[in-house]
């Protein structure tokens, strides 16, 4: 499968379905299946150097003031920049990887999708948070334990409701 490195932060948020635009300086002609690998810098409240999602590469065009929220980006890029945009957002059973720049493949038989069955919470309980970074020099580990714990809850309440 073609993957995708995304600074741990940033591929965190397309995991949680926050982030389904992509800002980059370069496009392709690709379509498709693209699995989401976060970087190796590790980033309080995110996993690095793993495989963490699959989404759909739908479509890449100019990036405009428009995809801004959903980039999860507060202003414009400088230069010509392309908006890479995603949907179709998979779950996968993190496994390391070591990412490259642009494009590149994983074998496919280390992919293992996490099943609709599975709740979001317990998924997110069970596959990513042991390998979360829980703090660094400027936040501190009870800061983004609470803040996971929240969601966590949110996604029970909202697979219950």
């Amino acid at each position: 499968m073609k993957a995708l490195s995304l600074m741990p932060e940033w591929a965190m948020s397309v995991l949680l379905g926050w982030k389904t635009v992509e800002c980059r300086t370069w496009k392709t002609d690709y379509r498709g299946e693209l699995l989401i690998c976060a970087s190796s810098k590790a980033w309080p409240g995110s996993i690095a150097k793993h495989a963490l999602c699959i989404v759909n590469l739908v479509d890449i065009v100019p990036f405009e003031k428009k995809h801004l929220d959903t980039a999860n980006m507060d202003e414009m890029p400088e230069g010509d920049c392309y908006a890479w945009i995603f949907d179709g957002l998979g779950w996968v059973k993190p496994f390391e990887v070591k990412g490259k720049l642009h494009l590149f493949d994983v074998d496919d038989s280390l992919i293992e999708i996490i099943p609709d069955e599975i709740e979001n919470a317990t998924a997110l309980k069970t596959y990513y948070e042991p390998l979360l970074t829980w703090h660094n020099r400027t936040i501190k580990e009870e800061e983004i334990r609470s803040w996971w714990n929240n969601f966590i809850e949110e996604q029970k309440q909202n697979a219950n409701s």
